[in-house]
Parts: structure tokens; sequence; C-alpha cells
């Protein structure tokens, strides 16, 4: 899409950088506000955060319903990962006081289904056109292809802690916190180089000014 032919009302960039600074904030946000070191980021669901962790839930759930990509496949997963952020805010995760239920387990699994579909875009279509190419097209390339690891790995290793720990160790070294934490700021830095807008990455002809050209 040329600087002739963009909307400019509504530009996909501005989409990514916006999703990308709420994913990057939010662990950090959430805790800053609750005034503790949270056994998750969902967990933040029963403290002072809850308004917010939801209500950025819910922005990141419609900024996704709204990004269709450049591929059918790219609109369906972004619809999907859309309605699982939106299940991650309204299915609470367990909590120290309650007992793993329905909600719980729906919770889990929309975040496994976002965080992997998120990394998706990160490893593929992302990396599409920049991938091999040189100069800031290949900084992009290789930023996408870190994050994406960075994700699937944390995702991994979260797994590996919630199978072989017990319950008190895994909430009390707060493993799913970091894994969400982690996996969030990947995606947040993915997510904002997507965006087009810091100069070192993008070239002038691409690049997103906020503030007009």
């Amino acid at each position: 899409m040329t600087a002739t032919t963009r909307n400019p009302v509504f530009d996909y960039r501005a989409l990514r950088l916006l999703m990308g600074i709420i994913a990057f904030s939010l662990a950090p946000l959430v805790t800053i506000i609750a005034l503790k070191l949270l056994p998750s980021v969902s967990a933040s669901y029963y403290t002072d955060a809850q308004d917010v962790f939801v209500g950025l839930l819910f922005v990141v759930g419609a900024f996704l319903w709204a990004y269709n990509g450049h591929t059918l496949p790219q609109t369906i997963t972004s619809k999907i990962a859309s309605i699982a952020a939106v299940l991650v805010a309204l299915f609470p995760t367990a909590c120290e006081t309650c007992e793993t239920g329905p909600a719980a387990i729906v919770h889990t699994v929309s975040a496994v289904v976002l965080f992997s579909i998120l990394a998706f875009f990160c490893l593929g279509p992302f990396r599409k056109k920049t991938k091999g190419q040189p100069g800031k097209r290949g900084r992009r390339s290789k930023i996408y292809l870190v994050c994406g690891i960075v994700m699937v790995a944390v995702m991994v290793i979260g797994l590996v802690a919630v199978l072989a720990l017990d319950r008190e160790t895994v909430d009390k070294i707060a493993v799913i916190y970091w894994v969400e934490a982690i996996a969030l700021t990947a995606f947040g830095v993915a997510w904002i180089t997507a965006g087009k807008t810091l100069p070192f990455l993008v070239d002038e002809d691409q690049r997103l000014h906020l503030f007009g050209s």
C-alpha cells in the first residue's frame, strides 16, 4: 500500500502500534495497581487492577477483530484471537481461594490460543515480506523471529513447570506471571515494530508519522 492509496483516516500501522503498546504495558501496569507481585497477570482480576485488566483485553479483542491482515487466513486467525482475548477477560483464572472450574479452564485454553496466534503472526505473516531482506526490513524480520521464538519458548517452559512442580511452588515463584509477562512483552515489541514508526527500523517512505508527515 503506497502513501497515495493509504486511508488517511485509519491506518493498519497505527492499529499495530497501539496493540503493541497495550501488550507491552499490561503486565507492569496491573502489577503497579495491584501493589504486589501476582501469581499470574490474569490474577489481577481479583485485585484493584481488575477493570484495567479486563478493559485492556477488550480493547485488544476489538483491535484484533478489526485487523484483517493481508490474506484470508490472517483475517480468520485474527478473529479467533479476538474471541480468545475476550474470553480471557470474561472467564477468570483460578485463584488461591477458589477451585479450578470450567471458567478457569476456558481462561487457560483461550490464553494459549491467543498467545499461539500472536506467535504465529510474529513467525509467519510479519516476516513474509521481510525475511532475508537487507537493511531495516532485515532488522524487523530478526525482531519478529526472536519475539515469536520467545513466546513459544516461554509457553513451553510454563507448561513444563506446571507439570513438574506443585501448585504452591508455581505460585510462590510466580511462574505463570513471568511466562505471561515475557510473552506479552515479546508480543508488544513485535507489534510496535510492525507499527513501522521507529526510524531505525523502517525506511522513511514506509514510516508511520504519528502527527502527520
